[in-house]
């Protein structure tokens, strides 16, 4: 990081008074962007060697900018020559990663469109094949139903009658606890946009962070701050929340570095999205 400090110092101030001209807290800003309290203070203050990295200081400076509504972009190059070196070693290293990645995950898209697009027709052919045998076998299946029951009727009694319908609903019964059972203890994670997912079926619950690169990260639950820090390749953080927890926000300062679990099942989030993003959780039983 360049030792600039005076115009470190201009920054914070400038954030500080479009801060507290738009009427708004640290602790506002930090419901926002997520990002943690004494970061946000250490910007304002013109520190950023409090900062978790060189890696985060312009991705930090540019969510607290754009929150106050200074644009975080004109801000950056204006600053420019007072920030990490976006050529530094570190630096390098990440972007290209994400390039990488990014390229990647593109071409894998790529290609399973391409190979569902060849499949298609094979697909109709296999269910038009079905449909047929299914059309058949529901017609044998009517047909001899119909014999038996005609056959049947005429020797059953009464007693037998109730017999049967007792098994049946004792069959059904046996049939709801063992769906009750099947499905208690599993966890449920559904999408409801591109970074809020709703989480059921456990009392208990925990949050593993696993690190596949250098990745900082926090973890609040019900705006309490459960963990924060970096972590390495290879690093794993189990997090075990709160009883009736309601709501989980995670901040991820490298998108690509990180993996996210919940009750050991993995959430499949967009990783092509910016270096830092925020992820919601929304528990319920």
């Amino acid at each position: 990081m360049q030792n600039n400090n005076g115009k470190q110092v201009e920054i914070g101030k400038s954030l500080h008074e479009a801060r507290v001209a738009k009427g708004m807290s640290i602790d506002d800003i930090q419901k926002i962007t997520k990002i943690q309290k004494h970061y946000l203070e250490a910007i304002e203050q013109g520190n950023f060697a409090e900062l978790p990295g060189d890696f985060y200081v312009r991705a930090f400076i540019k969510q607290f900018a754009d929150t106050v509504g200074v644009n975080g972009i004109e801000l950056l190059n204006e600053h420019d020559d007072s920030l990490p070196d976006t050529q530094s070693e570190e630096y390098a290293d990440e972007v290209s990663k994400d390039d990488v990645n990014t390229r990647v995950a593109s071409r894998s898209r790529e290609q399973r469109k391409d190979s569902f697009r060849k499949v298609i027709p094979t697909i109709g052919i296999i269910v038009a094949i079905l449909v047929v045998v299914c059309g058949i076998w529901a017609v044998v299946v009517h047909t001899n139903s119909s014999s038996q029951t005609s056959i049947s009727s005429s020797s059953v009694s009464v007693t037998g009658s109730s017999e049967s319908s007792s098994s049946s609903s004792k069959k059904a019964d046996d049939k709801k606890k063992d769906d009750k059972k099947s499905t208690e203890g599993k966890t449920t994670i559904k999408e409801v946009s591109a970074t809020k997912y709703n989480v059921t079926g456990q009392k208990e619950n925990t949050v593993t962070l696993k690190a596949t690169g250098r990745a900082w990260s926090s973890i609040m639950a019900d705006n309490n701050t459960l963990f924060q820090g970096s972590q390495n390749s290879g690093d794993k953080k189990d997090v075990k929340l709160p009883a009736n927890t309601k709501s989980v926000n995670i901040s991820l300062g490298n998108t690509q570095g990180a993996k996210i679990l919940v009750n050991g099942t993995e959430l499949k989030y967009d990783k092509n999205t910016p270096l830092t993003t925020q992820i919601t959780l929304e528990f319920s039983k």
